[in-house]
């Protein structure tokens, strides 16, 4: 049998999740399931459960970074993902990092609200992320609530909100900027400004929204489109299809929880409805 071809590489840099669902865990599996082999740098291990994170260890910033040093030589990276980050001095060590390999994408998931919009970040964090990631990322993706926070807005609820909070952003820190999570009741609306301007992508809301593991595993699969070399609208696109068929096959556990199930062939497995984007 001849040998694989040795496929488009992603790396992770984020937490750890115990449930399975998100974090590195949810990454891995998403790189896996769209025919990408993964990498991760742990940033912290969470005890975790579907409901929530009781308690938070973080990786010292030097272990921190000889885990990205350690990936230096085997491995030509297509694209990064970047998730929690624990502390001020880590998100500097992996800021720096970037900034050293400035031609390899970075998805940024900035992880700063849970999803109700509680901040999980303290001030200095916050700016961190503003002045250590934000310049190095070539796409954000905020939630609304994200958004809101980082782009100094009261809110983020409507279409419009969205739009002004991307535009922020984009603006301020010079990255593409994706806002998600916009639902009319009847629609999935994410919003990007981009360099050329506003584009929304929507599908029709699914009756299971809250579902473990879908932002995190949302900014891995844009990663797994730019290792491929898609453009930034397909990769979006692609990675909205994915999570929304991973969003359908996801499983409930006896505490009446979901998490998302990476198992699934978009193509074969789930009939995804188109994603409407401007023209």
């Amino acid at each position: 049998m001849a040998a694989m071809t040795f496929p488009a590489v992603c790396l992770s840099i984020g937490s750890s999740d115990t449930s399975g669902g998100a974090g590195i865990q949810g990454d891995l599996k998403t790189f896996t399931a769209l025919s990408i082999h993964g990498l991760s740098v742990i940033t912290a291990v969470n005890a975790q459960g579907l409901a929530g994170v009781a308690d938070v260890m973080p990786i010292p910033e030097a272990h921190v970074r000889a885990q990205l040093e350690a990936l230096e030589t085997d491995f030509t990276i297509g694209a990064i993902k970047v998730g929690w980050c624990p502390t001020v001095d880590v998100m500097r060590v992996v800021g720096r990092w970037l900034r050293q390999h400035p031609r390899i994408p970075v998805v940024l998931d900035p992880v700063a609200t849970d999803g109700r919009g509680i901040p999980q970040m303290t001030p200095e964090m916050v700016e961190a992320l503003r002045t250590d990631l934000l310049p190095r990322a070539t796409i954000a993706t905020p939630n609304r609530f994200e958004a809101a926070l980082l782009a100094g807005m009261e809110e983020c609820l409507t279409r419009e909100d969205m739009e002004a909070a991307a535009i922020a952003l984009r603006d301020r820190h010079g990255c593409s900027v994706l806002v998600t999570g916009g639902s009319s009741g009847t629609e999935a609306l994410d919003v990007l400004a981009a360099i050329d301007g506003l584009r929304h992508f929507s599908t029709p809301a699914h009756p299971r929204p809250k579902v473990h593991g879908q932002g995190s595993c949302h900014a891995a699969a844009i990663a797994a489109g730019l290792a491929r070399h898609d453009g930034l609208r397909e990769a979006i696109v692609a990675a909205k299809l994915y999570i929304g068929a991973a969003i359908a096959a996801a499983p409930t556990t006896t505490t009446d929880r979901s998490v998302l199930w990476h198992a699934v062939t978009v193509r074969e497995q789930v009939i995804a409805p188109p994603v409407a984007q401007d023209p």
